[in-house]
């Protein structure tokens, strides 16, 4: 997927008034130039294009279109978990070990004070062996698939978007892992301290401050946040470096009631989580504060979090 910005839809050439004797020479013809966004064999759209992906019981695969109703029924499938996605891409882990990649049509360009939304058609995009994920994160150039193992798989985005598998490296596994985070150029690996690596794999670094048995992550505009058995740890970075400030529990919180996995409106700094049976925690990353809602079990939960931009 190629993304050309330009000032204008169309630019409009005018003759400027001159002295006969010193006329300018004639205005080379304007070139036709594309929108602003533009992104090839997508529609924009005003708003954002939700789409749902369903597996059944008995195999099935459909991508339910929240906008328009409409059903896309896909190949069945035995499925060996539930979906994850790239925030465009749906990844299907099947029976067999591997992962199956559909292409939801549906994505979003942030751009930092705006965002397009496209819609195109649903498709399959492939499958890779081996690579069933537990979870996926990714950015714009690379998609990271964290195995059960604690293993890494990075594909290229730019590929998966024009409708291809290509894998650009493998992070080995090394003990207990959180989910791979892609985040400024690099890919974020967690364990009892969160490694830093190149985009083609190789460790670069690591962040000082520890994440105890990691588990869940969410990336904010403020940083990325990782769940750790003592609080979140939120790691920024800028030119190749990175730091941790770790966000603690207001009191002491066992593993039955930490928090495992996040929901919220991407890029808010506001975090929901379980809290086990005890409710549900809420964390302001902007104020690097916690709070417990004593509910009682729930299902699931979710925050709409900071308005969107327009």
């Amino acid at each position: 997927m190629r993304r050309r910005t330009l000032g204008s839809a169309v630019l409009v050439a005018a003759l400027l008034a001159t002295p006969a004797a010193c006329a300018a020479p004639p205005a080379e013809p304007a070139a036709h130039e594309t929108p602003h966004g533009y992104v090839e064999g997508a529609e924009e759209a005003a708003e954002a294009q939700p789409r749902l992906v369903a597996l059944d019981g008995a195999g099935g695969v459909r991508v339910l279109d929240l906008v328009t109703e409409e059903v896309h029924g896909l190949a069945p499938l035995v499925a060996a978990g539930p979906p994850a996605t790239d925030g465009r891409h749906a990844y299907l882990p099947a029976a067999d070990g591997s992962v199956r990649i559909v292409d939801t049509g549906a994505w979003k360009v942030d751009h930092g004070d705006h965002v397009h939304y496209y819609r195109a058609a649903v498709r399959e995009v492939g499958s890779l062996p081996g690579a069933a994920p537990v979870a996926v994160h990714g950015d714009v150039a690379v998609t990271a698939l964290t195995l059960a193992d604690g293993g890494v798989r990075l594909l290229d985005r730019e590929r998966l978007d024009d409708g291809a598998v290509a894998e650009l490296a493998t992070i080995p596994p090394s003990g207990p892992r959180g989910p791979a985070v892609p985040y400024e150029g690099h890919v974020l690996v967690p364990g009892e301290r969160v490694a830093v690596h190149d985009r083609a794999g190789a460790l670069v670094g690591t962040v000082d401050e520890p994440c105890p048995r990691p588990a869940g992550a969410a990336v904010t505009r403020r940083g990325v946040v990782f769940g750790c058995a003592d609080g979140a740890l939120l790691v920024t970075g800028s030119d190749g470096a990175f730091r941790g400030e770790k966000i603690a529990y207001p009191r002491p919180v066992g593993d039955a009631e930490r928090a495992r996995a996040f929901t919220h409106r991407p890029g808010s700094t506001t975090l929901t989580a379980r809290a086990g049976d005890t409710g549900v925690w809420v964390l302001d990353v902007t104020e690097r504060a916690w709070t417990l809602h004593a509910t009682g079990p729930v299902v699931a939960v979710n925050t709409a979090g900071e308005a969107p931009r327009c």
